[in-house]
């Protein structure tokens, strides 16, 4: 793939008056003239003004790094003898530059002009507009090859030096790229800043870099190289964006924090959307996100991929339990590029899901990782569960014949019509009282005499269950959910007023998240971890748990991601739950 470089870049304006993007022949913001050494300097260098490979050592100042796609540096062919691809560059990147045609167009405006103010007024304005036409400037298209775009940018934006990998490292030795790949963190990390090479990035789409389909946010090694560095600026095709202009809102904020403030869930979230094109890579480049795992890490592409990657999962397990933040894919636009490994990784990796962009944070520690197996004692919430055959002889057969040869479930004990409903509050035929009520089911936990109350329907309210006849549906499958955890009956069944105490402290469960539909399969056995509360901040009303389930006759757990409780303490902390250790793969 080839790309396309503009010489008069779009860029911010920041003053009293402006704050816009605005077209300009030399950036407003450029690398400084001196820069540090730091302590740490790459083996290789490439020095801008003539291209040439120097060694760090040799330099007496500080530099900068690229970040880019390897695909949009030539073609990429596969090397059928070698196994691998090759870089084929035949030079028809384009960098794109003008020349000025000033004074004969504008004498002409000036001359016309009555008086000093109003030509200084009359020449801004024609410049503006011309400015936007590029009609003052003559257009130069010259096809090179990308060293000569990287060459021309730095010069631009007054680099000196730059780390370049398919420069700075010999593909072809082993050891050399092995020694380099180890270094990768400390390149990133003590450049001055990092280029971010973005070509599809241009003055049509200014308000952001972050499109999902640029092929900068693709690729999974350009993930650590973001995070660790510095300083980002994304140069795109006709413009350039500074990383501290990127508001806090876009899904691009946490990679220009630094990695110590990024959960080992938000890393996978990004990680875990991104490809690389050796399977390796996916963990020879995150591990430079977590440098103490370097020396538990063989960087050698000849190891099997399985172990390597359960011996990275499981380092990554033992940093944070909170690789357990997942939720199912479809909850977000992003593909998974991950589940191809889930033939062999355990489900604790978040192989069958997405994790969390948000941080959590949890105290919660007495867990282990041996092998695939995750060892994790802890207090926990599930309904009472009975032999098969004890199950069957109670509840199933004698009505197995009434219900056509199949067997009931709670899907039909919990299936709720009209008359299923409570009595009508006093004074739910008060006008302003119609709208506040809202359905709830109380439940009994162990080790707690008063009984805790959970809401059932999230939108629809007294009035509109009566009245308009919604909701059955969403209040029965709710129901049935609930159910895998904790005995339902219908005449626990309740309303409670949004804008009262009893509202206030009931709580709302969220299990629709999970990576399995928990009402497709009646005879596994489903267990929420109630002493693993994960939460944004300690304000927060949102209380996440892992959920687990294991199949009947089998020996381990299945981690399903995390359910939600909206609650206004941990509705669990005063219960006293039975406790176990669960083996989780």
């Amino acid at each position: 793939m080839y790309i396309t470089y503009e010489t008069a870049q779009y860029a911010k304006i920041d003053n009293r008056r402006i704050r816009r993007f605005k077209r300009h022949y030399r950036p407003p913001e450029t690398v400084p003239n001196d820069l540090p050494k730091p302590e740490f300097m790459p083996t290789k260098l490439i020095r801008i003004s003539d291209m040439e490979i120097v060694y760090g050592s040799q330099v007496n100042e500080g530099y900068c790094a690229l970040s880019y796609s390897w695909n949009q540096s030539g073609d990429m062919v596969l090397d059928e003898a070698k196994g691998k691809y090759m870089r084929i560059d035949e030079g028809r990147h384009e960098i794109i530059s003008y020349c000025s045609i000033f004074p004969d167009m504008i004498i002409p405006y000036y001359i016309a002009a009555k008086n000093f103010k109003r030509k200084l007024w009359k020449i801004y304005k024609v410049l503006e507009v011309m400015d936007e036409k590029n009609y003052y400037f003559q257009k130069t298209v010259k096809q090179v090859k990308f060293e000569s775009i990287l060459q021309h940018i730095c010069q631009q934006f007054n680099i000196k030096y730059i780390w370049f990998d398919q420069m700075c490292i010999n593909q072809d030795d082993k050891e050399e790229k092995k020694r380099e790949i180890r270094n990768m963190h400390h390149i990133y990390e003590n450049a001055y800043c990092t280029i971010a090479l973005t070509p599809e990035f241009s003055g049509l789409n200014v308000a952001t870099p972050s499109s999902e389909d640029y092929q900068y946010f693709k690729r999974l090694w350009t993930l650590e190289e973001a995070i660790k560095s510095k300083k980002l600026l994304f140069v795109g095709k006709d413009v350039h964006k500074w990383g501290e202009d990127i508001s806090r809102s876009d899904r691009l904020y946490p990679l220009i924090e630094s990695s110590s403030t990024l959960s080992v869930s938000q890393i996978l979230y990004h990680a875990h959307n991104r490809t690389s094109t050796k399977d390796h890579d996916r963990v020879f480049a995150l591990i430079h996100l977590f440098p103490e795992f370097m020396q538990d890490i063989n960087i050698d592409y000849d190891q099997p991929l399985e172990e390597l990657m359960v011996q990275f999962y499981r380092l990554l397990a033992k940093k944070s339990i909170s690789i357990l933040v997942f939720e199912k894919l479809t909850h977000h636009r992003y593909e998974s590029t991950i589940q191809k490994y889930s033939t062999f990784l355990p489900s604790w990796t978040g192989v069958n899901g997405t994790h969390a962009l948000i941080a959590t944070t949890t105290s919660f520690q007495n867990y282990d990782v041996v092998g695939k197996t995750m060892h994790v004692t802890s207090a926990y919430v599930t309904k009472k569960k009975q032999p098969i055959f004890f199950t069957f002889i109670k509840n199933y057969l004698p009505s197995f014949y009434l219900c056509g040869g199949r067997l009931p479930d709670d899907k039909e004990s919990l299936t709720i019509q009209k008359q299923d409903l409570p009595p009508s509050p006093d004074d739910i035929y008060d006008v302003d009282n119609k709208h506040n009520y809202q359905l709830s089911v109380f439940v009994q936990l162990p080790g707690i005499a008063e009984r805790k109350r959970f809401k059932i329907t999230p939108i629809y309210t007294y009035n509109d269950i009566f009245i308009n006849g919604n909701g059955f549906d969403l209040i029965s499958k709710q129901l049935q959910q609930l159910s895998r955890f904790m005995e339902i009956k219908k005449e626990n069944l309740g309303w409670c007023h949004l804008n009262r105490d009893d509202g206030e402290m009931a709580a709302r469960i969220d299990l629709d998240h999970l990576t399995e539909n928990i009402l497709d399969d009646p005879f596994a056995h489903y267990v929420l971890l109630s002493e693993i509360l994960f939460k944004s901040n300690a304000e927060s009303r949102y209380h996440y748990y892992p959920v687990v389930k294991k199949k009947q006759g089998e020996k381990y757990y299945k981690v399903l991601g995390r359910c939600s409780i909206e609650s206004i303490d941990d509705i669990f902390s005063n219960c006293n739950l039975p406790k176990k250790t669960f083996l989780i793969q």
